[in-house]
């Protein structure tokens, strides 16, 4: 296995890797992610094109091993007007046999590094029960702010996931 890492912001040529890569991550995972595996595999490739947007501050990274994607992570800034200087990191996922190699770190810094150009705080969410990847946002700065409750439910069991939020520099102050 190569050991050389490319992290891209995802195109809309890379819709059909990147709709493979969800969906396996939903099904090995679905206790991580706020959509389910039954919701997203009908969906047609245009939609998936359509959500790797290729400009606005909205994006989709990608680890590449290759030209095989073995990591993603998004980012989207929130849409209300009262709420735009903030961010947040959603759907942050590594294949099994690429986990311990520092790519989901190295995919959350590709994050934050972009989300620092247009928004002053980032937002995520992860599960209490998912230790690597708390130890991995908290070394990255990222604050915890609360806990939710059953935040997400795989058939009949709750999931505890914890608030996390990163200030990022103003431009100007870096």
């Amino acid at each position: 296995m190569s050991a050389t890492i490319t992290i891209r912001r995802l195109q809309h040529t890379d819709a059909s890797a990147y709709q493979e890569l969800r969906l396996e991550a939903l099904q090995t995972n679905p206790e991580a992610f706020g959509s389910s595996y039954e919701e997203e595999a009908p969906l047609a490739l245009e939609a998936i094109e359509a959500r790797i947007s290729s400009s606005g501050p909205n994006a989709i990274f990608g680890a590449f091993s290759e030209r095989r994607l073995v990591g993603m992570a998004g980012f989207a800034v929130y849409e209300r007007m009262k709420a735009r200087h903030k961010g947040v990191l959603w759907g942050v996922f590594v294949r099994p046999e690429w986990q311990g190699r520092h790519v989901g770190r190295d995919l959350v810094q590709r994050v934050i590094d972009h989300a620092s150009r247009h928004v002053i705080m980032l937002e995520a969410a992860v599960g209490l029960t998912n230790e690597n990847a708390r130890r991995t946002y908290h070394g990255l700065g990222f604050r915890p702010y609360g806990i939710e409750r059953k935040a997400l439910r795989v058939g009949s069991v709750f999931h505890d996931e914890e608030l996390l939020y990163l200030d990022l520099p103003r431009p100007g102050d870096v």
